[in-house]
């Protein structure tokens, strides 16, 4: 513990014979309490003059002192609030109590030093561990860092989010998505609530009303695909994930449903959406309790399966072309763009298919609540507010639609 104590111009006193002494210190009017702790020399300021009165203080007060230690009840940072954090650790640990330290001696960076061999780790969900620290690494540590939690507060987010804008890319000095910004927000909210149970700090929320000082959350606009576009994309497909894609326009799943479909999930005329792939790992819960549902397996769906089901050679009917497992990531980056780019079309994300489901569903007049039950939304009210704005200049596809879909695909087995 070197370091702890400083040394005194005081005569070393034969602690075998003396457990404590009042004393002062050369140059300074102040009385100092000098006695050894756990094997180390504590010399603390009375704050009292050197008086005979204070003296005799003093010394009632070292006795006190002494028998607390004697007695096993002595608790360090109690008795010295104002020392330093290393040595309210080290005696507290010696005296198997629980040591908090205050809000204003952990750093934000220090704790999530902590935090991320703490509790990061043992999140059961290696995806929610990589969003986490992708934000906290990218977000928040440069930020927040050296700061410590008292000096984090609600002034400082409003600070903070004034800074979230696109540091690179096409978007560059933009201010990041409302959407984003919440994310970014509730990842330091779960550090934040962490440390202030941990450590039982009665702290000011510093997030309380910043949502007020966010961006105004825009109306998302989905574009879907009509039919045209969608066979342009299909043709500028690469061959072998041509049943993949349309699999995902037929169903209504999404990529990473489909990535974790395998040859018993079809099972009755039916198949069976039980399980997701994402980021190459396989999760046996969907998003909510509704996406688990069973899907009739149609004509042209039928024929998709059965050819994924003979040229499988392993556990998952659909891989990547390399036989690797197949994840809606690298479909994206690597198949999915580069069909855009071919077609000629406007770009749309892989999702857009499930968006063009549920329309090209509208629009050839499918009941909305079995369109609920085959898209797994827990009601209606989805499919009506937001799906059902799509279906505007749909209705000339609708013939194409039908028979894109089958007839057995309006009036399933």
């Amino acid at each position: 513990m070197a370091g702890i104590t400083s040394a005194l111009d005081m005569q070393v006193f034969d602690k075998a014979r003396n457990e404590g002494r009042v004393a002062r210190k050369t140059g300074s009017r102040k009385i100092y309490l000098d006695f050894f702790y756990h094997g180390v020399r504590i010399e603390k300021s009375t704050g009292l003059d050197d008086t005979p009165v204070n003296r005799h203080r003093a010394e009632a007060m070292l006795e006190r002192i002494l028998e607390m230690k004697r007695e096993g009840t002595l608790e360090f940072a109690k008795l010295f609030p104002g020392a330093s954090e290393e040595e309210k650790e080290f005696h507290t640990r010696l005296e198997k109590g629980e040591y908090s330290p205050t809000p204003k001696a952990v750093t934000f960076g220090d704790y999530v030093r902590k935090w991320y061999t703490t509790i990061w780790m043992h999140y059961p969900v290696e995806t929610k561990q990589k969003d986490f620290k992708s934000v906290i690494d990218y977000w928040l540590l440069p930020y927040f860092g050296s700061m410590t939690f008292y000096q984090i507060t609600g002034v400082t987010m409003q600070q903070f989010v004034a800074t979230l804008v696109h540091k690179k890319g096409p978007k560059v000095r933009q201010k990041l998505s409302r959407s984003t910004m919440v994310n970014i927000l509730q990842i330091f909210k779960t550090v934040w609530d962490d440390a202030v149970i941990e450590h039982r700090w009665m702290l000011f929320d510093p997030l309380k009303g910043i949502k007020s000082k966010l961006p105004n959350k825009g109306k998302k606009k989905v574009e879907v695909f009509r039919f045209e576009e969608w066979e342009a994309l299909i043709n500028a497909m690469e061959p072998f994930y041509r049943p993949v894609t349309k699999l995902m326009v037929l169903t209504g799943l999404m990529a990473s449903e489909v990535a974790a479909l395998k040859p018993n999930h079809m099972k009755g005329g039916f198949l069976h959406v039980e399980q997701s792939i994402v980021r190459g790992r396989e999760k046996d819960e969907l998003k909510n309790s509704y996406r688990e549902r069973e899907i009739p397996i149609t004509k042209a769906i039928g024929e998709i399966l059965d050819q994924a089901k003979s040229s499988s050679g392993g556990e998952y009917l659909f891989t990547m072309e390399n036989g690797k497992t197949f994840t809606a990531e690298l479909f994206q980056r690597r198949v999915w763009v580069k069909a855009i780019k071919t077609a000629g079309i406007p770009y749309r994300k892989p999702y857009t298919t499930r968006h063009t489901f549920a329309a090209w569903a509208l629009a050839i007049r499918t009941d909305p609540n079995r369109l609920v039950d085959l898209m797994g939304h827990a009601s209606k009210q989805m499919i009506y507010e937001v799906y059902g704005k799509y279906t505007k200049g749909l209705e000339q596809d609708r013939l194409a639609i039908l028979r894109y879909f089958g007839k057995d695909f309006k009036t399933p087995r």
